[in-house]
């Protein structure tokens, strides 16, 4: 809302700001005209996962479609998110060829109120033609932009849509006991991890929402499939920004706070986790120019839970309790 300020009374170019020339919000400002629907390649979904085009779970994949034309093996996020959905889900996952931007960098970075509307209508529109009920995504920025921002615009959308990052999902799952957390192999024990909170899941969520201490209850777990999870010195609501939000302000500066934070990272782990796939997109890259960080894995969520995730058999359940 302050950059918007900015636009309307000072007449401030934030547009100046914007990192990669402004690719991939001009991507957004594109969709969000009323005339352009989108038809993205679902060839990246695994023939033996089934999908539809209506159902009660969407999986929103968000802009990692086009981030991949740019940034590498970014697509795994998508990937292994839509995997661990379709192992506990019975019904086919909502999948939309049509998908478009949740708008949060043209509203966060730019002030593009307008925009960010019309987006949120177009998406509004789509998700009641499928007729689904709870949207997962695994992007931070997605997440809080469904889950604050769209009902502060539309009173009724929390009543008909609820939102999950996939770190919710999971733990939700894990608690109603359709899951259990298994090791993948014996070459992993004694690994140590440690996790990145992105900004929108972590200040910029109210007070009430409990996912960065859901997280930590699920790496608590993995401390008994051989596992070792350390904090780094920054964490939760105190936790260090990857520095650049929005695709705004790539610079030197962000650049410093990039490398604080890995260094961070460097002495908690050999592993650094997070759950917003720009996140791991700017901390990636960095590695590029520093040979002391390059070492560190840097790996989302999904990405690490995918083949950590069991399904408990109901069935079995059912005979053992008669």
């Amino acid at each position: 809302m302050a950059r918007y300020k900015i636009r309307q009374s000072a007449k401030k170019n934030v547009d100046e700001l914007i990192a990669h020339k402004g690719v991939y919000t001009t991507i957004t400002e594109i969709m969000s005209q009323p005339y352009i629907n989108p038809d993205r390649s679902l060839e990246w979904v695994p023939k033996n996962i089934k999908i539809a085009d209506k159902g009660s779970v969407l999986y929103y994949v968000g802009c990692i479609p086009y981030f991949n034309y740019e940034f590498d093996k970014i697509d795994v996020i998508a990937l292994s998110t839509l995997q661990i959905i379709s192992k506990i889900e019975k019904e086919p996952i909502v999948l939309f060829k049509e998908e478009i931007c949740c708008g949060h960098d043209v509203y966060w970075g730019q002030g593009k109120l307008e925009i960010f509307i019309e987006l949120a209508k177009k998406n509004i529109k789509m998700f009641e033609k499928a007729g689904i009920s709870t949207i997962v995504t695994a992007c931070a920025e997605c997440y809080r932009t469904f889950k604050v921002d769209y009902p502060k615009l539309f009173e009724d959308f929390s009543q008909k849509f609820e939102v999950k990052h996939i770190i919710e999902y999971v733990y939700e799952m894990w608690k109603k006991g359709k899951i259990e957390f298994i090791g993948k192999n014996e070459s992993e024990e004694g690994i140590s991890f440690t996790y990145h909170d992105p900004c929108r899941l972590s200040r910029f969520l109210p007070e009430n929402n409990a996912i960065t201490d859901n997280t930590r209850e699920i790496f608590k777990e993995f401390k008994k499939l051989g596992y070792s999870f350390n904090e780094m010195e920054h964490n939760k609501s105190n936790s260090l920004c990857c520095g650049v939000n929005s695709w705004m302000n790539c610079n030197e500066k962000s650049k410093a706070l990039r490398y604080k934070r890995m260094l961070e990272a460097k002495s908690a782990g050999s592993i650094m986790l997070t759950s917003c796939p720009k996140c791991k997109i700017h901390l990636s890259c960095l590695q590029d120019d520093y040979e002391d960080i390059s070492s560190i894995e840097i790996s989302d969520f999904s990405e690490f839970l995918v083949n950590h995730i069991k399904v408990i058999d109901s069935n079995k359940n059912s005979e053992v309790e008669k």
